[in-house]
Parts: C-alpha cells; sequence; structure tokens
C-alpha cells in the first residue's frame, strides 16, 4: 500500500482567520499543499435578525483549490487527492455551521484502509467574537435525508462541537481584549478541552510541523473522562490563575427524578457556561445523556439495560465562572428519588 497521505482538518466560525491559518501552513513548508472546502449543502442557517453575532466571519476570500458539498463526495474526492503525486498533504476547511461529529465518524470509519489519514485537528477561535457566537441566536438545521430526520442546534452548540474535538486551538483578536478577559476565555477553553494546545494565533506554535503521529479520535471520545478527571485533580487544592473559572462535578447514586430535574434547568445559574452528563433510572432503563451550551440544553434518551460506565447514577460535569458548588447541589439533591433502594446492576 502506498504511503499515506497526512490530512490536516481546519474549523472555526471565521473565514478570514482560518484563511489566514491556511496560508502560514502553506507558507511554513516547502510542500505543496491542495486545500478542500467542505461547504454542505444538507446545513442550513437560521438567521435571527437582532442577534449581535456578526454573520459576516462566514465570508472571507477563497484560498481553496476545491469545494466539496457532500460527505461521500468529500471521501471520494480525499482519495482522489491522496493519490495525487503533485501534492504532498492535504487541508480540509471545515465550513462554520458543518456538524463535526457525523463528519469526523465518516472520516475515522475506513479504519486506516484509505491513502489519507488525520494529522490533526486546529480549531480556530475569534477572542474578541468568542462569547456573541457562544450565546448566539442563530442556528442551522441539518437534514438527514436517510430517516428524514431535520436536527436543530445553535450556533454555539455547534462551536462547541467543534471546538472539543480539537487537539490545536489559536486564538485571533486577542490584543482587543483585557489581559483579565483574555485570561478568563482560556482557562474556559482549557477546561472545556483539557488535553489541547491552547495559544495565540501570532505565536502560532508548529507542533504539528514533525507531528508523526495520527490524530487521536479515541482521545476525542475520552474527552467527558479528561474533564471530571481534571475537577478530581483540583478538588483538594485551591489553583491560582484561573480567573474565576472552574469546572464542578456532581455524583449521586440516587437516580434523578427527570421532572425535578426539568425544573432545575429552568433555575440554573448563569454562571454555569457548560454543562453536560448522564443520568440512570434503573426503573425505567432510560439513560438521560445532557448537553447544556449557552441557554440550550439538549437531552437524549435511549433505552440500555444498566449503566455500567460509571458507579453513580446520576453525574453532571459543570464549567462555569466561580460556581456556588453547594447552591448547585443542593438544588440537585432535591431532584434525587429518595425512597430509592439500590439494587444490584
Amino acid at each position: 500500500m502506498e504511503k499515506q497521505k497526512p490530512l490536516t482538518v481546519v474549523t472555526g466560525f471565521s473565514l478570514k482567520d482560518k484563511c489566514d491559518v491556511i496560508r502560514r501552513m502553506q507558507g511554513n513548508k516547502q510542500t505543496n499543499i491542495r486545500v478542500i472546502l467542505f461547504r454542505p449543502t444538507d446545513v442550513k442557517l437560521v438567521i435571527h435578525s437582532e442577534d449581535p453575532f456578526p454573520l459576516t466571519h462566514f465570508i472571507s476570500e477563497a484560498v481553496h483549490h476545491v469545494e466539496i458539498n457532500t460527505i461521500p463526495n468529500l471521501i471520494t474526492a480525499l482519495e482522489e487527492e491522496s493519490c495525487n503525486h503533485h501534492f504532498d498533504e492535504i487541508i480540509l476547511d471545515i465550513y462554520p455551521i458543518s456538524h463535526q461529529h457525523s463528519l469526523f465518524e465518516s472520516l475515522t470509519s475506513q479504519n486506516g484502509n484509505q491513502n489519507w489519514f488525520i494529522k490533526s485537528h486546529i480549531h480556530v477561535i475569534d477572542a474578541r467574537d468568542f462569547w456573541f457566537s457562544y450565546y448566539s441566536e442563530h442556528g442551522i438545521t441539518i437534514c438527514e435525508f436517510d430517516s428524514n430526520l431535520t436536527l436543530e442546534y445553535t450556533i454555539g452548540e455547534t462551536l462547541i462541537n467543534q471546538l472539543e474535538l480539537a487537539e490545536m486551538i489559536f486564538l485571533s483578536n486577542t490584543e482587543q481584549l483585557s489581559h483579565e478577559r483574555l485570561g478568563e476565555l482560556m482557562v474556559f477553553i482549557q477546561n472545556l478541552q483539557p488535553q489541547a494546545l491552547v495559544s495565540n494565533l501570532n505565536d502560532m506554535n508548529w507542533r504539528n510541523e514533525d507531528k508523526k503521529t495520527a490524530f487521536d479520535m479515541k482521545a476525542a471520545y475520552n474527552l467527558y473522562a479528561d474533564q471530571t478527571n481534571l475537577f478530581s485533580s483540583r478538588s483538594n487544592m485551591k489553583v491560582i490563575g484561573q480567573y474565576g473559572i472552574e469546572t464542578f462535578v456532581y455524583q449521586s447514586f440516587l437516580p434523578v427524578d427527570f421532572s425535578r430535574l426539568e425544573q432545575f434547568f429552568t433555575k440554573l445559574p448563569s454562571e454555569v457556561f457548560r454543562m453536560k452528563g448522564r443520568c440512570y433510572n434503573p426503573f425505567t432503563q432510560e439513560l438521560h445523556s445532557i448537553s447544556q451550551v449557552g441557554s440550550s440544553i439538549q437531552v437524549d434518551t435511549t433505552n440500555i439495560y444498566s449503566a455500567k460506565s460509571t458507579n453513580a447514577l446520576t453525574e453532571l460535569l459543570f464549567i462555569g465562572s466561580e460556581l456556588n458548588h453547594e447552591e448547585i447541589e443542593t438544588m440537585l439533591n432535591d431532584c434525587l428519588q429518595i425512597k430509592y433502594d439500590r439494587i444490584a446492576y
């Protein structure tokens, strides 16, 4: 089999900043790079006129050799380009409102049998507009033609789906933030993605240049464990230089009363920026997977026989600013089914 060609995936909401990154990558190498833009046609932007997040971020000059609009066509194009001897490497620029998880699953589903491999995933953030996009009321809809389903996400959820899969995160326009606001943002991002390299775009660390190993999708799936481990490692100590940003994990061996938990969602403290976790009810055999980004909360419910991945039946992770642990714990204790007698499962 011919040597696999490296593929670098670039994500982010600012096309201008991503173009800047791509140009730097091209100028920093002595090799020829093929640049592909993936702009899916099954994803639509839902615009709210009063939303302050500037959609001009989605407009920029072209630095791409080709544009692809569907995942099957993208896989075909990657196979063709990986056999093109005129290019040594491929850069895949993902359009801002693409659904990252389904795309990465498609890119990694070949089990190494393709002629290319994902070398790294770089995410670019405009530090000046990060919170505007995170709390944006703009949305996206994804049409799944196989199931005739339409999925809806906020811009913030789409942003987090990209950011939490990245292993290198570069921030632009950092000079437009105060030292405190920039420090707060960087610590928040480091709590979201503990294993990623986070740095200023103007100080790009080209650790990627001599990287020999492929992007570890398994590590990306282990992100939740990394986030909870970060809390465990710091729970008994005071960490300096966190700008008030912290992680808190709530666990209980009791199942939750989901109707009460829904009431908790309506009273979620504004200091909570990100929440995620799972609640298992052994009586109904339902597992609730919960994800909160900004003002949006997504709950996926599946029926399973047991939840052996954790001893805790209820586990929620919070990332925010100066969180009141006791208040959150008290509110969640009120959501538990107190009369539950624990059974072996």
